[in-house]
């Protein structure tokens, strides 16, 4: 082989080489790094448990003290950490407004009674629920801060914070728990559940037993329990005879078995959002962008193109109707409202030749008077007429009659316009305004 072919052959591996570790970085940008973060870290420095997921199955695995210490941590794009379930308040509320900003100023007030610290140092997580209610978690803002400032020193952006209560695997209609330390952790809902302390494997957590008591008899009542890698001494007919519940084994840990990779609420919302994120977004975003842009064009246009069609056709109406007025009434000087202007000469010219609309108060007076006859329970206090309108002083028992009298008055082509109606202790006290509606009355 001569020198010039090994030169090549070198460079050529030289190429796959860099080829296959560009393919390796890349793979790895696409996995995604869990962390599961000790109760009181990192203060307390703790075991931390690191997970290596590419899809579903099995993942890579392990525990370190330091983050610095997990393998190939340097190239991790996407990172999702798993928060000490103690640290956070799991609770559900239901608020009538899907504003987010109204929901933020609302959820301090609305949990009030279940929170411990000021409202001003908490931070409010939410997910809006299929029944419409809201999933809320509730944490110390100085332990987001804390959380955040080591792995942000490790280099690691984290895109999700979420209560390790909710990585518990849980199947519809259960409950679902694990033992973690002295701790059992217990997964109630999608976004629920709750941490005690475990005792012995003997017998069951009475805070447990409690919380299965409270539900049985709700249409939340888990149809049966499962026990995620109990510990030796745990005795499992000890258990179901306790909790009156079956029971079901699955040995493999939580941690080191699949369970779901997307949070069920994520605590990453409001001023500890990711900034990233829209950026991530913003590619996504553009043709809709571009879309958005074309439609509010093209409505511009139309509106454009609407308002100048409708502006000529009231003018040459209004044209009209002047014409109409000044031939009818020649002798007006100035022509405002030609239709108003009509009205009101038409009124006048009928009142100077002795004859009554059906806008006049005797017209009016004879179509009410009917339904005050049936109604004795009208006590009237008051008549006034000015602008061809009624206005009404009474007092009647209560509102359901004010509404019947409505009925009957508006079915008698008067329309009714409620000025005020108070509460007193002889009854009702209101004020109605009554005006002919243009269709004769019976």
């Amino acid at each position: 082989m001569t020198a010039s072919q090994m030169t090549f052959k070198s460079r050529k591996l030289s190429a796959a080489s860099w080829w296959r570790g560009l393919q390796k970085s890349f793979s790895r940008r696409g996995d995604t790094l869990e962390l599961l973060l000790p109760r009181g870290w990192p203060e307390r420095r703790g075991t931390v448990h690191w997970r290596l997921r590419d899809g579903a199955g099995a993942a890579p695995h392990g525990q370190v003290t330091e983050l610095n210490q997990i393998p190939g941590v340097s190239n991790m794009t996407r990172v999702h950490v798993w928060t000490p379930p103690s640290d956070s308040l799991l609770t559900r509320v239901t608020l009538p407004t899907r504003s987010r900003t109204k929901i933020q100023q609302a959820l301090p007030y609305a949990l009030e009674d279940q929170l411990v610290g000021e409202p001003e140092q908490l931070h409010f997580s939410y997910r809006i629920l299929e029944d419409g209610s809201l999933a809320v978690a509730v944490t110390a803002k100085e332990r987001m801060q804390a959380w955040l400032a080591q792995l942000n020193e490790a280099g690691l952006r984290p895109t999700g914070f979420c209560p390790a209560l909710l990585a518990i695997p849980l199947e519809p209609g259960t409950w679902s728990a694990t033992f973690h330390g002295n701790d059992i952790w217990v997964r109630t809902g999608m976004a629920s559940g709750f941490t005690s302390a475990a005792g012995s494997g003997g017998v069951a957590p009475p805070l447990l037993e409690m919380c299965l008591r409270e539900v049985q008899d709700k249409p939340s009542a888990p149809s049966g329990l499962t026990i995620i890698h109990p510990p030796s001494g745990f005795v499992q007919d000890s258990w179901a005879s306790q909790l009156k519940l079956p029971l079901s084994i699955q040995k493999q840990d939580f941690w080191t078995g699949y369970h779901e990779s997307v949070p069920a609420l994520n605590l990453l919302q409001g001023s500890f959002a990711p900034s990233h994120q829209l950026q991530e977004m913003l590619p996504g975003l553009r043709p809709a962008a571009i879309m958005l842009g074309i439609w509010m064009v093209g409505s511009l246009g139309f509106n454009t193109w609407e308002w100048w069609s409708l502006k000529n056709t009231h003018e040459k109406l209004r044209s009209e109707m002047t014409q109409v007025f000044r031939s009818t009434f020649p002798d007006a000087q100035v022509v405002q409202d030609p239709a108003l202007q009509m009205q009101r000469l038409h009124s006048e010219l009928q009142g100077k030749s002795g004859k009554t609309g059906q806008a006049d108060v005797l017209p009016l007076l004879g179509s009410i008077a009917p339904v005050i006859q049936a109604n004795p329970q009208i006590i009237l206090r008051g008549i006034q007429y000015g602008e061809s309108r009624l206005t009404i002083d009474f007092t009647l028992p209560d509102f359901q009659t004010m509404e019947t009298i409505k009925t009957a008055l508006a079915a008698r082509g008067i329309s009714v316009e409620v000025v005020g109606a108070n509460s007193t202790p002889s009854g009702i006290e209101g004020r109605l305004r009554l005006s002919r509606t243009g269709r004769a009355g019976t």
